[in-house]
């Protein structure tokens, strides 16, 4: 079962939001899951590429959430990769009706994928909420952090070069810096913002 609410959205990106699937107890077959939990086991495909999402989604889990343990039970990960993108895996036992007993027709384990956010991308946002960039200005920054000259930069963004000076020197601004390094050390943090 997909969540309605997210059932709309389509494409190939990796979701950021949680992915969350309910599992019987003795199969790894889930009774109910989220677009994103199903986004995030599937990429690179889309989910409207599969045929038969909840086996295909069974099958990536026990491929890549599941551990054996050496007395054969089964151990779900801690960390996994989804293309370039590193999940936390918690699971949590779910009672029904306060029943916690063996019961095998009752759903059993929640389990939450979580993206593990990257020191990256929030030193970026800091620097981004630190010196007020705008949408434009943080691409351009982003770019930079990638080590783009002007004229890559100029064609990622269809811009001119002369365009993307000028963008760099809004943000030199901005930053209280005066070179494209500074730029990169401020979002590295090497110097305290003022």
């Amino acid at each position: 079962m997909i969540d309605k609410h997210s059932a709309g959205r389509t494409g190939k990106s990796q979701s950021s939001a949680p992915g969350a699937m309910l599992l019987p107890h003795a199969s790894l077959l889930p009774v109910a899951y989220n677009r994103e939990a199903l986004q995030i086991l599937a990429f690179p495909s889309s989910p409207e590429e599969l045929a038969h999402p909840s086996a295909d989604l069974a099958q990536s889990i026990g491929a890549r959430l599941v551990s054996k343990s050496s007395t054969g039970s089964r151990k779900f990960v801690a960390e996994f990769q989804s293309g370039n993108r590193t999940y936390r895996c918690r699971t949590f036992s779910i009672c029904f009706n306060g029943n916690d007993g063996d019961d095998s027709g009752g759903a059993r384990t929640l389990i939450l994928l979580e993206r593990r956010a990257s020191p990256s991308g929030i030193l970026k946002r800091r620097a981004w909420e630190n010196y007020a960039l705008t949408r434009r200005e943080r691409q351009m920054v982003d770019l930079l952090i990638q080590g783009m000259t002007t004229k890559e930069m100029a064609r990622a963004l269809s811009l001119s070069p002369n365009t993307i000076k000028s963008f760099l020197r809004l943000i030199m601004a901005k930053m209280g810096v005066s070179t494209r390094s500074g730029i990169v050390g401020k979002v590295l943090d090497r110097y305290r913002p003022q």
